[in-house]
């Protein structure tokens, strides 16, 4: 008998499977609102704003969430993580070491979708103050490979799952609604780990500890 969170899990896989977006449409505007950022964060002149949003996460452990940021893999997967408002995943550069890997992703924030690229950098070289011993630090990407903004996931062991902060720092001029939205999409993508991380992973690490 399937435990309630692989239930979840699994009707979350197969909703991902079906969902079929208005990918010309989509990717249009998920350009156009990238370009956007560019130029927000070329007004903002250096300056940034941070949004901090705490998450307790039941029934995950940090060492699911240091292998998901991994192994996330495909548009399938990603749409786990929010099955709402992520639409695509691919790696651009997907190399053995975690930091460097750049992923391009489309995803709603509020009512428009975005197209952002995001490198995975070393946690040690946050721009943002850690307080937690596991962390994943991410920066935002233009066309040339510079930092627009940075994101920092960083969580603990708690008796009932782990604790978690993510830290958005934002360039100084995003619109305070993009904020608003962002700190919603957040929540809810979080919220999501309890629901189908536990069962992912223990299937990917049943597979792996399988005979050939």
């Amino acid at each position: 008998m399937l435990h309630t969170s692989e239930m979840q899990y699994s009707v979350l896989r197969r909703l991902s499977k079906e969902a079929k977006p208005l990918f010309g449409i989509n990717r249009a505007i998920g350009r156009i609102s990238g370009m956007i950022m560019v130029v927000t964060a070329r007004r903002s002149h250096g300056e940034y704003t941070d949004l901090v949003v705490e998450h307790e996460l039941p029934g995950v452990t940090p060492e699911m969430l240091d292998w998901w940021w991994d192994n996330i893999e495909d548009t399938e997967r990603y749409k786990l993580w929010h099955p709402d408002s992520h639409q695509v995943f691919e790696w651009e550069h997907d190399c053995e070491e975690h930091v460097g890997k750049v992923q391009v992703v489309r995803e709603k924030v509020g009512l428009f979708p975005i197209t952002l690229r995001i490198r995975w950098e070393d946690p040690d070289d946050a721009p943002i103050p850690r307080v937690y011993s596991h962390a994943n630090l991410g920066s935002i990407l233009d066309g040339r490979d510079r930092p627009l903004s940075w994101l920092l996931h960083q969580y603990e062991a708690m008796p009932a799952g782990t604790g978690m902060r993510s830290t958005f720092r934002l360039p100084s001029k995003t619109p305070a609604w993009f904020i608003k939205a962002l700190k919603k999409h957040n929540r809810e993508e979080m919220a999501q780990f309890s629901v189908f991380l536990p069962a992912l992973f223990e299937e990917c690490e049943r597979s792996t500890r399988s005979p050939l």
